[in-house]
């Protein structure tokens, strides 16, 4: 129910987020896998007296994994630690997303990326490699070096001389 609601809020023409289903999916998948673990070694990893399993644990990498890998985007790993306010769990959550995120950037877009295109929205598409010399001229080559000012300290005078020498323009940096 919820794969097919989410479907629905991302296909709509309202603006939804995509973070906190995704957040979801990826949190029950994680739990799901955690009591499995669970349900498998219920004395833990390494037997009797070793560190055990927390299917909640699960859930946070999972939930952090997904998403990452649905936007394609790192910045989940710190919003996990800022919703957990923990960083215990940075290490298996950075795993698990650059795992995800790389596997799915090799089959597909993004989320975002997939919207733009089904709802054809215009977009700027990336630029193919070329050699045309345009590209390799630097900035240096084409910026004004002899700028124009004002600053805060400037006098009236200083200011009516700037704007009788240069009457064209009509916007200072400051």
């Amino acid at each position: 129910l919820q794969f097919v609601l989410v479907a629905i809020c991302i296909s709509i023409n309202v603006p939804a987020g995509v973070f906190v289903p995704s957040f979801i999916i990826g949190a029950a998948g994680g739990r799901l896998v955690g009591e499995i673990m669970v349900f498998l070694f219920p004395e833990g990893m390494r037997g009797p007296g070793g560190p055990p399993i927390y299917p909640g644990l699960y859930a946070v990498v999972g939930a952090a994994a997904y998403t990452g890998a649905v936007t394609h985007t790192l910045s989940v790993a710190v919003i996990i630690c800022e919703l957990t306010g923990q960083l215990a769990p940075i290490l298996p959550v950075l795993i698990a997303m650059l795992m995800g995120n790389a596997i799915c950037k090799f089959l597909q877009p993004s989320i975002y990326e997939s919207i733009i295109r089904v709802k054809k929205y215009p977009y700027l598409p990336d630029l193919p490699p070329s050699r045309i010399s345009v590209h390799t001229v630097k900035v240096e080559q084409v910026m004004v070096c002899d700028v124009i000012y004002i600053t805060r300290d400037m006098t009236y005078r200083e200011m009516k001389e700037i704007l009788q020498l240069a009457p064209h323009l009509r916007s200072f940096p400051i």
